[in-house]
């Protein structure tokens, strides 16, 4: 979420007060596990995907002989902050993103019909982590892609103040080059907190999944970098994973004066990428075209 106060305290004060009214009325439910929800040509299945598991199968995948697979050549990758469809015009520009996307990270999701029909008629298969229910419907990350995935698995953080969770999804994507997956990391991070101890935890359970694989990464989503803090706490993330962000000149969504959305690359080349304003959020998506590197 990105909030429109003030200032971080104030925000803080604000929400906190609302959210318990909401779990008083018992509109909110927090499930004991981490909850996943999947679209497959069944429908949908509700899971736990342990990220240990998920990335012992994406290590067997590589001796496999691929099925569908993405172009390494061009990996076409969006990250986009939803604001649970609460603004005009979402639907259609979701469309437009989803339409032109091998690998579509969102983030604040309310998963109702429009959203799946959308992902649906894109002809994407889609992986959630649910952070909560509220009033009967999921509210977290989705990561749809244009292939269906190696493995998934998802990650839940709970934030301290709001006890509300934020939540991650980690998916390995077939490239059509032999013996090689795509790692794509999808995080909304948590952001009230008072001290950076709960924020760096979620960063490095992230990382102790990602640095498990060898091959080409690309980790994008809202990491709610709005304190120097925050985004130092990010960088070390990268670093210790050699990461590199695409830069971006312009465009993108920012709070206290902080840019929220990045987008980190190891082992693909960028070809291009840029933030695209739109009404339809509080926050402007960012796209990049991308080839896996010699």
């Amino acid at each position: 979420m990105l909030p429109r106060r003030p200032g971080p305290d104030a925000a803080m004060r604000g929400v906190a007060a609302a959210v318990p009214a909401l779990l008083l009325g018992a509109c909110v439910a927090l499930t004991e596990q981490p909850r996943a929800l999947i679209e497959g040509p069944d429908g949908i299945a509700v899971r736990t995907l342990p990220c240990p598991s998920a990335a012992e199968t994406a290590r067997a995948w590589v001796r496999a002989a691929p099925g569908a697979a993405l172009d390494p050549g061009a990996i076409r990758i969006t990250t986009w902050n939803l604001h649970k469809e609460s603004d005009d015009g979402w639907a259609e520009d979701l469309a437009r993103f989803a339409a032109g996307a091998d690998a579509l990270l969102l983030q604040e999701v309310t998963l109702v019909d429009p959203v799946r029909d959308i992902l649906h008629g894109a002809k994407l298969r889609w992986v959630m982590a649910s952070s909560f229910i509220y009033r009967g419907a999921d509210i977290g990350v989705v990561t749809a892609t244009r292939v269906p995935p190696v493995a998934s698995c998802t990650q839940r953080a709970v934030e301290p103040l709001l006890r509300l969770p934020k939540s991650a999804v980690v998916s390995w994507l077939p490239l059509a080059s032999p013996g090689v997956t795509l790692a794509v990391a999808n995080l909304h991070a948590i952001n009230f907190t008072l001290t950076l101890g709960e924020y760096r935890d979620q960063l490095a359970a992230l990382a102790e999944t990602l640095s498990a694989h060898d091959g080409p990464i690309v980790l994008a989503g809202d990491f709610n970098t709005w304190s120097d803090g925050r985004l130092a706490a990010l960088q070390n993330l990268a670093g210790r994973l050699r990461l590199s962000e695409i830069p971006l000149a312009e465009g993108r969504s920012r709070f206290l004066g902080k840019e929220v959305d990045h987008v980190f690359v190891r082992g693909l080349a960028v070809v291009s990428a840029e933030a695209i304003p739109v009404t339809s959020s509080d926050h402007n998506p960012v796209t990049a075209l991308l080839r896996l590197s010699p």
